[in-house]
């Protein structure tokens, strides 16, 4: 059966980014009668301009309420009965309604908010992942700037906000003065802080873990790693590629499971220095992955999975891959692409 036979519409945002751009096109490409709404705070973001789609400006979802009501606002008025979020705030606006809104016809696959909280706060995670013993980077979580000196990890070290993504706010001092220094700066912008152990290795070393889960049940999970990123020393990836490593998948899988239980996409980012290395947990994303395009580049479409597991289980049956890794070696590079947009009548005049 068909995507477009069995939802009404889907509302994809945050698609100014990767992971929600990577959503939209991957379900277009793969049923083109499917409707399709793309979403941004930003009106003149990428994905608002894709070809055989609609497009909605929304609310930030600073404003939980707010972004709430003029989500189901948009879907009442289109007739859309599948919500897919990019980002984690409009996640965490989400996930107190996702049941009830679930229950009531309109799909918003989504944990619930205390497991939504680990792909959040990276404190709370590491917190979990250290009490189950999962591998992780030597961690201190100072509640105040002298809790600094209780650092034994060595330099340099990494500062970062609990709540930041990607690269945002992430520093590397060098020594105990710049740690303090660089500490009060972070917590002044950002908030609460942690310090961590810095693992070596180059943006070849993080390999991430994306997963589709029914109410805890893993229904297909993949492996890529990137290969470059930008800023260099971290941050968004510009190119990747799939990776094929069972021990890595276990280990990616286990912080998820000890987190969970799961609904919908979540991704687990690791860093593994060596071969023979430990893989050291990063953070959890809760949401499509940046690079989720690059499996439906290699075989492996996990935004229409996602479409046929809320249609019903029943739907999945003959589009699961057999085979393990269920996707093809692929490699992807991020470029820009120019797209010509209307013009405003104040453009015209």
């Amino acid at each position: 059966m068909s995507l477009a036979a069995l939802t009404k519409g889907v509302l994809v945002t945050g698609v100014g980014a990767p992971p929600g751009l990577g959503t939209l096109r991957s379900l277009r490409g793969a049923d083109p009668a499917l409707t399709l709404v793309a979403a941004d705070i930003n009106p003149l973001a990428g994905g608002m301009f894709e070809p055989g789609t609609q497009s909605v400006v929304l609310p930030s979802a600073g404003d939980p309420e707010a972004y709430r009501s003029a989500v189901k606002a948009v879907c009442e008025a289109r007739g859309l009965d599948i919500i897919i979020p990019g980002s984690e705030a409009e996640i965490a606006a989400l996930a107190p309604v996702a049941r009830s809104w679930t229950e009531a016809g309109l799909r918003v696959p989504v944990a619930d908010p205390e497991v939504i909280a680990f792909g959040i706060d990276k404190g709370l995670l590491l917190d979990r992942v250290k009490a189950v013993g999962l591998p992780h980077p030597q961690t201190l979580q100072p509640g105040c700037e002298a809790d600094l000196a209780q650092w034994s990890g060595g330099f340099p070290c990494v500062v970062k906000p609990r709540t930041s993504r990607g690269a945002r706010g992430v520093s590397y001092p060098a020594n105990a003065r710049e740690l303090a220094a660089i500490w009060r700066d972070t917590a002044a912008e950002h908030g609460q802080c942690v310090v961590q152990q810095r693992i070596p290795g180059g943006a070849d070393t993080v390999y991430t873990i994306g997963s589709l889960w029914n109410h805890g049940q893993l229904v297909v999970s993949t492996l890529h790693r990137k290969l470059q990123t930008n800023p260099p020393s971290g941050g968004v990836a510009v190119a990747g590629e799939t990776v094929v490593d069972p021990a890595l998948m276990a280990a990616g899988i286990a912080v998820l499971e000890a987190s969970g239980p799961w609904h919908g996409l979540a991704a687990v980012e690791l860093k593994r220095p060596a071969p023979d290395a430990p893989a050291y947990l990063l953070e959890i994303n809760p949401r499509m992955w940046g690079f989720g395009y690059l499996m439906t580049l290699a075989g492996l479409n996990i935004p229409a999975l996602l479409v046929r597991m809320l249609a019903g289980p029943e739907h999945l049956a003959g589009h699961l891959p057999s085979t393990f890794p269920p996707y093809a070696p692929t490699r992807m590079v991020r470029t820009w692409q120019d797209i010509e947009i209307p013009p405003t009548e104040e453009g015209q005049a």
